[in-house]
């Protein structure tokens, strides 16, 4: 019975990745299983899709920096295309063709876009800024059928909906070895992935501005103002009767605080930075202007310092909550 519910799970899971052009693998914490799972989608998908692969940082390195742990490498196929720099580039060990290098650079390097000639495993690194990754997910397009994102919380730029129309979020053991705490947070990025959209009239007036909006007497007016650190200073100006407000940037504990009986609208749920505490005590009202695909989630048992959770209890135990996705254990 358990069996057949990971299958269906993990069907349902192809099938949605399947329908994507850009997909965000989005790990809540290091070691949350992020790389098992774009070997697992890679798997499941490369003979029925052309693949470009990149990240936001650097994954497929053997060991864990932090943790002196070792990782799961990023594998790839022949006709794979893949981003790296150049340090790294040097250090593979399969016959590759270069097809792209940047003019902008990295700590590593260039970043160098190449085509794998044969079967192996790399070291994927990319870009550092949500317009690079833009150009490069646009580039890696121009050759593949689907690019895959390796990412991570930490960096949630990369589940921007203007860079990738599918995230799935990786969790488990590494966030916490308290399956309560792991089922809360898990549950909470869920919440911010699923945040309701503006309506359309709103969004074509806003997603055009820089600045701080405030609807007065339903209608929307640009400030002077980019930054929450300045929405004191609004509340000064024009008192506290506006209906909503628009955040261009990142929306904060403070900001939420002082504007919690107010509709707030952000870009996307990349620009959230209200911890948990904060978004149940203050119970704000957030709206986007894009909204994130969410398609599933993985979990990844095992914890940095080997501890391991029982997977099937997790899953169930998010389940309770989540149910319109499939949520799956790649490892098995």
């Amino acid at each position: 019975m358990v069996s057949d519910v990971f299958n269906e799970d993990k069907g349902k899971l192809i099938n949605a990745v399947l329908n994507s052009k850009t997909l965000a693998i989005i790990g809540l914490e290091k070691n949350t299983g992020k790389t098992e799972t774009l070997n697992f989608v890679v798997e499941n998908i490369k003979s029925k899709r052309k693949i470009g692969l990149t990240s936001i940082g650097t994954d497929g390195e053997e060991k864990d920096i932090v943790f002196g742990t070792l990782k799961p490498s990023v594998y790839v196929d022949e006709n794979f295309l893949y981003t790296t720099t150049e340090v790294f580039f040097k250090q593979k060990k399969l016959l590759s063709e270069i097809i792209h290098v940047s003019k902008q650079s990295t700590p590593t390097g260039r970043l160098i876009i190449a085509r794998a000639l044969e079967k192996g495993k790399i070291i994927l690194s990319g870009p550092q800024s949500t317009h690079w990754m833009q150009e490069i997910v646009k580039f890696l397009s121009n050759y593949t059928d689907i690019v895959v994102i390796d990412g991570a919380l930490s960096r949630f730029s990369q589940g921007n909906p203007s860079i990738a129309d599918s995230i799935v979020l990786a969790t488990g053991a590494a966030y916490s070895i308290e399956k309560r705490e792991i089922v809360k947070h898990t549950r909470y990025i869920y919440t911010l992935c699923n945040l309701p959209q503006v309506d359309e009239e709103s969004r074509k007036v806003l997603e055009k501005s820089q600045n701080i909006c405030i609807k007065l007497n339903n209608e929307w007016k640009e400030t002077e103002l980019t930054s929450v650190l300045n929405i004191q200073k609004i509340k000064e100006t024009i008192g506290d009767n506006f209906e909503a407000i628009y955040i261009p940037g990142a929306l904060t504990d403070n900001a939420v605080k002082l504007i919690k009986d107010k509709e707030i609208i952000v870009r996307d749920f990349t620009k959230i930075f209200v911890t948990y505490d904060s978004f149940v005590k203050y119970k704000p009202n957030i709206k986007v202007l894009a909204k994130t695909n969410i398609i599933g989630i993985t979990v990844n048992p095992v914890s940095p310092n080997g501890y391991i959770l029982d997977s099937e209890t997790l899953i169930n135990e998010l389940k309770e909550y989540i149910s319109d996705i499939p949520i799956i254990d790649v490892r098995k």
